[in-house]
Formats: C-alpha cells, structure tokens, sequence
C-alpha cells in the first residue's frame, strides 16, 4: 500500500485526524506529508481544515464528503477559558491549570502573568 493509500485508509477508519498526527503514524516527514495531502486535497479527495489546538496552527485532515460540523477544539479552547477567566478575576493561571506537574518556578504561563500584571498595576 503505498502512502497516499496509507492516508486514505486512515481517514476511513478514524474519520479525521490531525496533520501533525499522520505523519508521525506514518513515520514519514512533514514536508512529504504536506506535499501528498495538497496533491489529495487537490483531487478532492480530502480537506484540509484550519484549526488551532493548544495555540499552535494546525491542519486538521478529513474524507472530502464529510459532515463538517464547527470545531469544537475552536469552540472550547481551554486556553482562552483561562485567560478570559484570568481577565474577570485576577486570578493566576494557576488556578485552572491542567499541567499538574508544573514547578511555578519554570511556568512560562505564570511567568508572563505576572509580567503582564506589573504592567497593569
């Protein structure tokens, strides 16, 4: 099977899957997996959809024909929660945290509230 097949394949049995997630099941780099995806994309059979997950821009892969119901990772992006919630109540990031084995010491997310914080204050 070769890998535009491997792809296709995939689709079909998890429905969708995110691009960085392909090419690591794969085990082929991001480069080809991007050029193999446009060429798919290109002959309608898949579409690429934009979406962030955890900050970072990234593709999210499915079957040309699928229902495309809005992006829930969008919809709930835990991140903006917290900063949102941060924003009404002054509270550090800490508090709706899900990295349960943070140091505060090492935490970039508390490191730039309190930066953003004096600049307030």
């Amino acid at each position: 099977m070769d890998t535009r097949e491997e792809i296709l394949h995939i689709l079909d049995q998890k429905g969708s899957i995110l691009q960085k997630d392909l090419w690591k099941e794969l085990s082929i780099d991001s480069s080809k997996c991007s050029r193999i995806l446009r060429k798919l994309e290109k002959e309608d059979l898949i579409r690429r959809l934009e979406i962030v997950v955890d900050g970072v821009k990234t593709f999210k892969i499915v079957p040309a024909d699928a229902e495309i119901e809005e992006e829930i990772e969008d919809e709930f992006n835990l991140e903006a929660i917290m900063e949102k919630m941060e924003d009404l109540t002054g509270l550090p990031p800490c508090f709706g945290c899900s990295e349960y084995d943070c140091e505060a010491l090492n935490c970039i997310k508390l490191e730039v509230w309190f930066l953003r914080k004096s600049k307030i204050d």
